[in-house]
């Protein structure tokens, strides 16, 4: 008797590092790998094609009927495996990709019903990254991409595959997972049954490194008990508010706009500097815009309770509107905010702490992973008075 079978369908378009975490995660955790190239490439074998990174693209271009072929048999050959093995299965795949002006999917409708994933996870990262790794990769080096193309493909990848997911009723499980996360956040996502995931909203805009110091100490304070998401883990935002930043700048002083915008982003790995052509980058910025905002928004979605850790005073707008689309949801939403809260910020708090220990304190003794009281949905503020 196989082990209890669990499909899950990662994807990403090229670039973003999704095979990549996939095998860093694989080096600690046990699963079966199908990476989709290989599968297509052994079907094509045996009817004496040879493809590899390099040519692949072209006879998607020139042979789409006989890439189509070869595509149905890897996938069809994929579940026969799966359902020999069972266990965990973990499909790796692009969704959306583009060559040479034409668009191609990476999956199909009858497909994904036929692999019948018990999830989606789709890995993706910030675009200046994505542009680095393509011109690496012997695949896409030829063609130099443009800021705002990278951007479409996300978009075009992430609602590709939430309308794959729903083909299904219910509709599949989708999570969002910036590469920044890194490998262990990513086996959490996909074998941390049963426990809950937590949207960690704070201020971004004009905070010091020392800020988002704390800010990953206070989640990583609860991932023990709660999957959390921190949107930070995004870096995009730094490119829109460097843009912002020096458009306000040149508004001020009545000057034109700036032709080149220098600006830096920190990861784990170290520090990116780069000076963009401004055209270029206010052509990527009216895309990211919208996803910043749409990301967010799908990964609150997704979550059990949004937790704010706003510890300045002046109250962030963007975590604002995260409290009011999360209590539109109604979704728990636990404030740590130290100071006196105007009736707004109030309004679309479940509960208010002005300790972050206390806040703390209360998700882990509140977690479903202690056994013991479920979140509450009456929690009664300190305000209150019966």
């Amino acid at each position: 008797m196989s082990a209890e079978k669990k499909v899950v369908i990662c994807t990403g378009p090229p670039g973003n590092g999704r095979d990549e975490i996939l095998l860093k995660m694989r080096e600690s955790t046990n699963f079966n790998y199908y990476h989709m190239f290989e599968y297509i490439v052994e079907e094509a074998k045996l009817q004496n094609t040879n493809l590899t990174k390099l040519n692949i693209l072209d006879f998607y271009d020139s042979q789409p009927e006989k890439m189509e072929q070869f595509h149905k048999a890897a996938i069809s050959r994929m579940a026969e495996e799966i359902e020999k093995r069972g266990g965990v299965n973990i499909v790796s795949t692009p969704y959306h990709f583009e060559w040479k002006g034409n668009r191609f999917q990476g999956l199909h409708g009858d497909e994904v019903e036929l692999l019948d994933p018990d999830m989606f996870v789709i890995v993706f990262d910030d675009i200046l990254r994505v542009r680095g790794r393509l011109s690496e990769d012997i695949q896409w080096q030829e063609h130099k991409f443009a800021l705002g193309e990278i951007a479409n493909w996300r978009r075009e990848e992430i609602a590709g595959v939430y309308e794959l997911a729903r083909r299904f009723t219910p509709k599949k499980d989708t999570q969002l997972v910036a590469l920044e996360n890194g490998p262990e956040f990513l086996r959490d996502v996909i074998f941390s049954v049963g426990k809950e995931k937590v949207y960690l909203s704070h201020p971004i805009t004009g905070e010091s490194p020392e800020f988002f110091e704390n800010i990953t100490k206070f989640g990583d304070s609860l991932s023990e008990y709660y999957t959390v998401y921190d949107p930070y883990m995004i870096k995009d935002w730094d490119i829109v508010e460097s843009w912002r930043r020096s458009v306000n700048e040149a508004i001020e002083k009545g000057e034109p706009r700036p032709t080149k915008i220098r600006f830096s982003m920190e990861y784990r790995d170290g520090t990116i500097e780069q000076e963009l052509d401004s055209i270029e980058l206010e052509a990527a910025i009216k895309n990211l815009r919208f996803q910043i905002i749409d990301t967010d928004y799908k990964i609150i979605e997704n979550s059990a309770i949004v937790v704010v850790y706003h510890p300045r005073a002046s109250i962030s707008a963007g975590v604002m509107c995260e409290m009011v689309y999360a209590k539109a949801l109604a979704k728990m939403v636990y404030v740590y905010y130290p100071y006196e809260p105007s009736p707004f910020f109030e309004w679309y708090a479940t509960r208010i702490f002005t300790e972050k220990n206390e806040l703390r304190d209360f998700l882990i003794k509140e977690s479903k992973l202690t056994g013991q009281t479920p979140l509450d949905i009456y929690s009664i503020r300190p305000s209150d008075d019966f």
